[in-house]
């Protein structure tokens, strides 16, 4: 077992050389960063070699397991073919990529198979002819070169040499030492004991790209694609001919008059009408402006599994007792009244919020770090602006390659539970709200005046199971949710209380909705995804209430317009208070969606195409055409995102 730990050593070694080398090979594009940003490569990268190392020893720590009940010559000429299986796996991958990267501009993955098997002539006649001569010899060269050392481990014994058996009880203690290494292994591979497990974003660590690039096994990036690889989504979900979804989808975004008049001033009944006080009457009147200046300092709060179906702002009838703070941010700020998560899952909820990009029942654009860099980022276009950015989340950010997305946005001071002292992570998942919202308000307070912020915050303590310090309703989610309130509260009156409040934007916005809030609640029906959305803080103009339609991809629409900045790249995202264009929610369950405008709604379960489920409310079918039109034209987007950009 000594030997094959060697063997894993010197794996995560080859890999550790291979990205000193790839830099030295893109000098002009990694020369001109520092020594300190090298060995940040190299140490950040770590995750992506010792997990590829664990996978090519894997077998060879199970086979010791046999090797100890059944010794024989059988071992050493395993481990030699396998040794050189291996080494010429990890050649034929890093080489690829060191020649591909040059022209994609991204670490090798699955695409390469893609263009191969298409049609394999056309994609080597690609390669430069020198490229195409020296690569065998240097694949075979390297193979001899390295292989040799490692084989050396297992020689070919002489025709004298004898085998000493051992005892019972050794081969017990030595099974016992090997099964405790194959698990050591196994933590490896999976990328540590968290409940993430290792995905590209694990090593993404600067808002420079190439260092993530560099970062990245290629080894690692290109059989996670492979195994993550999902049929053509151009071709998933075609429900109709490109011009007949281009004419409904155009259609759709075209105003009723009904939602014309609202914003222009005419009282429109929402879905669940709202007592209002005497500083929301004027919500009619109020013209479109919500911002008193243009360049605020902003916190987005991504609230977890905040329920409209808890919120009076959202539901008439809800409890008010639940979500009081929230409640009165509808009262004291601006509140959305008719706002829906576009998805069931905080991987999703989190693409729509940050990147303007809907939910998809199949898909998660987050998990897939090609699409996300080529994504259009709220944060990157408020960083072009000046902002400087910041985001905070109390759990594991490497879950679901957030880390990678959010890097792909821009963000560069990214603290997640690691970072936090270990007494403070006290839940299951991490670091309750209220340690993460004083951090948060730390660091508003000691933000640089000279230059504006977003600081973004994903709560945590409203996630199953739900176990939080605080015992007011015998129902654990509910519990939650009013303790997550309790702390918003809290924030917000601390802020009020400091100079930086007069210009401050406060954005509060559910990533989804709880499936089973309230009890009985179907995961396709309406209401389990309505979400509260406020917006609060001294730069606030006026408090008011916006019934307009429309879902979490439209933030970032709303927020840029407010602020007087281009929007045109975020084709998913609506400005809620332009009156020239359509308002509706799109939102998407596993291998559904749903599609609800002010007039009419249709929800569809894509196994039963046609037929619309409970909740339906489509006498004319034009729900239903808009609904198919959009999730066509999504996908036609998803699968154009794989491409890099030019």
């Amino acid at each position: 077992m000594r030997k094959k730990i060697a063997l894993y050593v010197l794996f995560v070694l080859l890999f550790v050389l291979g990205k000193f080398l790839f830099m030295c090979y893109y000098n002009d594009l990694f020369g001109d960063y520092s020594a300190a940003d090298w060995w940040a490569v190299l140490w950040h990268g770590l995750p992506h070699d010792l997990t590829c190392a664990g996978y090519l020893m894997a077998l060879p720590f199970v086979v010791q397991l046999i090797n100890i009940w059944l010794p024989g010559k059988w071992h050493r000429h395993f481990m030699r073919f396998w040794l050189r299986l291996c080494v010429a796996l990890v050649l034929l991958d890093y080489l690829s990529d060191l020649f591909l990267y040059g022209y994609w501009g991204f670490r090798l993955d699955s695409t390469a198979l893609v263009y191969l098997f298409d049609n394999p002539v056309e994609a080597l006649g690609q390669a430069p002819v020198w490229v195409l001569c020296v690569s065998p010899v240097l694949l075979v060269g390297l193979w001899w070169l390295i292989q040799k050392p490692l084989c050396r481990f297992y020689p070919e014994r002489t025709n004298g040499a004898q085998l000493r058996l051992p005892t019972v009880r050794t081969n017990v203690w030595r099974t016992v030492g090997a099964v405790l290494a194959c698990g050591l292994l196994f933590v490896a591979i999976r990328g540590g004991v968290t409940t993430s497990t290792m995905n590209v974003g694990r090593v993404y660590f600067s808002s420079e790209m190439p260092l993530n690039q560099a970062a990245t096994n290629p080894f690692f990036s290109f059989f996670h694609s492979v195994a993550h690889q999902k049929k053509d989504l151009s071709k998933q979900y075609r429900f109709m001919s490109d011009e007949e979804a281009a004419a409904a989808y155009a259609e759709l975004n075209t105003p009723s008059p009904v939602s014309a008049d609202s914003l222009a001033g005419v009282e429109v009944q929402t879905l669940s009408p709202m007592t209002m006080d005497s500083a929301m009457l004027a919500n009619d009147t109020l013209g479109n402006t919500l911002l008193r200046n243009q360049r605020p300092n902003i916190v987005l709060l991504i609230l977890e599994s905040f329920s409209g179906a808890a919120c009076t702002g959202v539901c008439a009838d809800a409890d008010s007792t639940i979500l009081p703070n929230v409640n009165r941010m509808y009262r004291e700020g601006v509140g959305f009244s008719n706002m829906f998560g576009n998805s069931f899952r905080t991987d999703r909820g989190c693409a729509a919020v940050l990147a303007a990009y809907p939910g998809q029942p199949t898909y998660s654009v987050m998990k897939d770090q090609r699409r996300s860099n080529n994504l259009s980022h709220l944060s990157k276009r408020l960083k072009e602006e000046g902002y400087d950015l910041s985001f905070t989340y109390g759990g594991d950010v490497n879950f679901t390659n957030m880390r990678g997305f959010l890097a792909a946005g821009g963000f560069e001071q990214i603290t997640g539970d690691t970072d936090f002292p270990i007494t403070d992570r006290l839940s299951k998942w991490g670091v309750p709200d209220h340690v993460m919202f004083n951090h948060l308000y730390d660091e508003v307070v000691a933000a640089d005046g000279n230059q504006p912020f977003l600081k973004a915050m994903l709560t945590l303590s409203s996630h199953e199971p739900f176990d939080v310090e605080y015992h007011h309703f015998d129902d654990p989610f509910v519990n939650s949710l009013a303790y997550a309130d309790s702390c918003i509260g809290s924030f917000i009156d601390r802020l009020k209380a400091t100079p930086q409040w007069d210009n401050l934007l406060i954005i509060g916005v559910a990533d989804h909705a709880f499936a089973y809030y309230p009890q009985g609640l179907q995961n396709h029906e309406v209401l389990r995804y309505r979400i509260p959305m406020f917006w609060t803080g001294g730069a606030v103009s006026q408090p008011r209430v916006i019934d307009t339609y429309g879902s979490q991809t439209d933030l970032t629409a709303t927020l840029l317009q407010q602020m007087g900045i281009d929007h045109s790249d975020f084709p998913f995202s609506k400005d809620m208070m332009d009156p020239t264009i359509g308002h509706y929610a799109f939102y998407a369950f596993s291998d559904g969606f749903g599609l609800v405008t002010d007039s009419c709604r249709y929800i569809q379960d894509n196994a039963k195409n046609g037929q619309g489920l409970s909740g339906t409310d489509d006498p004319h079918g034009r729900a239903e055409r808009w609904g198919k039109a959009y999730l066509q034209t999504l996908y036609d987007h998803l699968s154009l995102l794989d491409k890099n950009k030019d």
